[in-house]
């Protein structure tokens, strides 16, 4: 999710998470106070939960647990069908889990296995009690970790808007789970503005290769969506309420 520059003093967009949260956290605090501003050419690149910029994976069980927690608590209403899975990227392509050796490990060292589907994504279940760790060895230094909701009967470039909906509030919970003091008022602000449904907030989703198209097919026509300057990320229609869950989001790659 990436944070755009406001047009005016209450313009706010979701926030990149990871170790560099801080610095653009109190920044983009400091522009809701500044006066009313320009919108800058900024290129949005999709929504990096957790950023490992340059060190090993080491998350927090509790992020996870944030995450899992908002996914079953807005299912029915979103996604009925859907199930939570995760993504390791690194750049702007996917890493099937597969290839990395991730674990879960506690403070004791003890280990549990960590659940790969076949598609190379991270179903995770009922997490361990205590403080537990998702960590992976040094290669995977630069990772991020992404959530994505896809129902039965959808695949990454064919979605269902409901799914979309709900993987972005997952992303919110678990970006609360990880900030720091300094950030919780702006994660409060974004609360206050309706969060992932509010046309405030900007949530590109990551494609895994270049786009060539991306679609909201409406019960009026199709409604072309914005993509970024790079062509890997597109903008879904969150807070349109006059869409309804089941709307269908298409990408075509080039």
């Amino acid at each position: 999710m990436t944070i755009l520059p406001p047009q005016s003093a209450g313009d706010v967009a979701a926030e990149t998470i990871g170790s560099s949260a801080m610095r653009k956290l109190v920044a983009g605090m400091a522009l809701l106070a500044a006066a009313p501003v320009m919108a800058q050419e900024v290129e949005p690149d999709g929504p990096d939960i957790v950023v490992t910029a340059g060190k090993p994976l080491n998350l927090d069980a509790k992020v996870l647990r944030a995450g899992q927690r908002r996914f079953v608590g807005d299912r029915a209403e979103l996604a009925p069908n859907g199930a939570l899975r995760f993504e390791l990227w690194r750049g702007g392509g996917r890493i099937p889990a597969t290839t990395v050796p991730i674990t879960l490990r506690n403070d004791a060292g003890e280990t549990v296995p960590v659940t790969v589907d076949g598609e190379g994504r991270i179903a995770f279940g009922d997490l361990p009690r205590g403080r537990w760790f998702l960590t992976a060895p040094a290669q995977s230094q630069g990772m991020s970790l992404r959530p994505i909701v896809l129902s039965t009967g959808t695949t990454p470039t064919d979605r269902r808007l409901g799914d979309l909906r709900l993987q972005c509030r997952v992303m919110l919970s678990m970006a609360k789970a990880q900030a720091s003091l300094l950030a919780m008022p702006l994660m409060g602000l974004l609360d206050a503005i309706g969060g992932c449904e509010s046309k405030r907030v900007h949530a590109f989703n990551r494609a895994e290769r270049t786009l060539a198209s991306a679609t909201a097919m409406t019960s009026s026509g199709t409604q072309a969506l914005e993509i970024s300057k790079r062509g890997n990320a597109y903008l879904a229609p969150l807070a349109d309420r006059t869409l309804g869950n089941e709307v269908r989001v298409k990408i075509v790659y080039r």
